[in-house]
């Protein structure tokens, strides 16, 4: 009995410690988290009155620097970044990288961060070493540094540096193994890669350097088959080397794998034709070409060579069957150009007015963000994705 009597009193003595220490130090830790709070919602006050400085200096003075608090140094940092302070967003990661307390996984982070922050502010060379440093040590933080370089390699068109990134970026391929189905993210880093050879290419191209700007296009279409500027660059440099036979063979190809790039391929299969066969040969193929493709610029280009052939009733029998077919803007200003396809101030009007819609629609549009214009961009000026934007097809298409 005495000694159940003496674990109960033992029990007493430790429950009593324990509340007189909580109550002890109880005010202490309240008033900790209330310094950091106020911290906290004063540097948002001055954040949310455009007093950007201000927060930064509230919180690297005022709110500590650990493992709790690191967060919302970072959300700041972001923040600051994102509204265009660059500069606060700076200081505010230099602070945290003076904290050498921080796990090292936590530092890598904050240099990412901190390297964000030197591309926004173009310094991109001290976003370059950052970042390399995040890629040799950090596991978790590498394949965010890895994109990262590569973008700052693409905006300073070091496309070798950008190549080898790019690759880094993707699953290590075997031979004895058969390749994983890509994934969006990794079909992305793919056609980056792909332009990146093209970008090669077109610099060895203009030092006439055709044999290396041969494979650089080979590991082009190997990393992208649908990357129609590969073929076209490809099929231009078979026509350099005087060999139109090959150039056709690339073109088929190119259409077979794009029509809707077909338009764009004109230049370089008219080119091609004029050094191989003769002006039937080159007509039976553009009505071939045109009949599978539907392409405006294939049927006009037929239409012409039917009217210097055939005269122009067969020919424009010919551009009004395809135009019923699919009616496009280019195609019904043909129509209207036709000698025996009537007269009068009302067709001029017609014509003109289709000659002022289709200068002024845009021809090329972006799959990935919508973004539209005049100009053919392999790489998109506004999502910045490669090979993205095609032209447009449809009743104002080519």
């Amino acid at each position: 009995m005495s000694n159940e009597l003496l674990q109960f009193g033992f029990f007493v003595v430790a429950v009593s410690a324990g509340w007189l220490a909580g109550y002890c130090y109880r005010p202490r830790f309240e008033k900790k988290d209330t310094d950091t709070s106020s911290s906290y919602y004063k540097g948002l006050n001055y954040l949310l009155s455009e007093q950007p400085d201000a927060a930064v200096m509230t919180v690297i003075n005022d709110l500590p620097v650990n493992l709790e608090t690191l967060p919302t140094h970072l959300a700041l940092g972001n923040l600051l970044r994102s509204k265009g302070e660059v500069d606060g967003a700076i200081r505010v990661h230099q602070n945290l990288l003076s904290r050498p307390s921080l796990p090292r996984e936590k530092l890598h982070q904050v240099h990412l961060e901190l390297a964000r922050d030197y591309i926004s502010a173009g310094v991109l060379d001290r976003a370059e070493r950052l970042l390399k440093d995040v890629v040799d040590e950090s596991e978790v933080f590498r394949a965010d540094a890895l994109e990262h370089l590569q973008h700052i390699y693409q905006t300073e068109r070091e496309w070798d540096h950008a190549i080898a990134v790019a690759l880094r970026r993707l699953p290590p391929r075997s031979w004895l193994k058969k390749a994983p189905v890509a994934g969006p993210a990794d079909r992305r880093v793919e056609r980056a890669l792909s332009h990146f050879y093209c970008e090669k290419a077109q610099l060895l191209l203009a030092e006439h350097n055709y044999k290396e700007a041969i494979v650089a296009l080979q590991s082009a279409r190997q990393f992208d088959r649908d990357n129609v500027r590969a073929y076209m660059l490809s099929a231009n440099i078979a026509l350099k080397q005087h060999k139109p036979e090959l150039a056709l063979d690339l073109l088929h190809t190119a259409i077979d794998r794009q029509a809707a790039f077909s338009s764009e391929m004109l230049p370089l299969f008219r080119e091609a034709f004029a050094r191989f066969g003769g002006r039937d040969a080159y007509l039976d193929a553009l009505l071939g070409i045109a009949k599978n493709t539907e392409s405006s610029a294939f049927i006009i280009e037929a239409a012409d060579l039917m009217a210097a052939k055939d005269g122009s009733e067969l020919t424009l029998q010919y551009l009004l069957d395809a135009a019923r077919q699919r009616p496009t803007l280019g195609l019904l200003t043909k129509v209207l150009e036709q000698p025996t396809a009537g007269s009068g101030q009302t067709l001029e009007l017609v014509q003109e007015v289709l000659l002022k819609l289709r200068a002024e629609r845009p021809a090329y549009r972006c799959r990935q963000c919508g973004f539209s214009g005049q100009k053919l961009h392999w790489l998109c000026p506004s999502c910045e994705q490669w090979g993205t934007i095609t032209p447009i097809r449809g009743t104002q298409g080519d």
